[in-house]
């Protein structure tokens, strides 16, 4: 298989999986993408692959946009002012880990939204099951 076909077919599959998550799923997915993109990062700084790290901090933080823009300030309140300064605190410290190749604040910020994904995650299978409203 040629690397183009690959890369359409995982296009594909990433579009899908996208496609058929639940509205409640979506952040989580967010998140698990945040934190392989984070982790391919450590890989790289550590492997001396600048570009490479380059590609996936770039994609770390266009999801962390993307969870940015997600923010329903109206009906999300202090939790969404919260979020947002969390959100703007993890867009500084991947900025800071791409200039000073710093693996141990890479690794701090990981554990950090690895903590996060596991609320979401927990928060979205309580709305999935009728017990709650949506998340912010």
């Amino acid at each position: 298989m040629t690397t183009l076909t690959y890369a359409k077919n995982a296009q594909a599959y990433r579009r899908t999986t996208v496609n058929s998550t639940s509205k409640e799923g979506l952040v989580p997915l967010l998140y698990e993408h945040l934190l392989i993109n984070l982790k391919r990062a450590d890989r790289q700084i550590r492997a001396r692959d600048l570009e490479g790290k380059a590609e996936s901090l770039g994609k770390a933080a266009e999801i962390v946009y993307e969870l940015m823009s997600s923010l329903d300030f109206d009906r999300g309140g202090d939790i969404a002012n919260r979020l947002a300064s969390l959100y703007a605190y993890f867009l500084q410290e991947i900025r800071t880990v791409s200039r000073k190749l710093d693996v141990a604040r890479l690794g701090q910020m990981s554990e950090m939204i690895e903590e996060l994904h596991e609320s979401w995650v927990e928060a979205a299978r309580i709305v999935e099951q009728g017990g709650g409203t949506e998340p912010a």
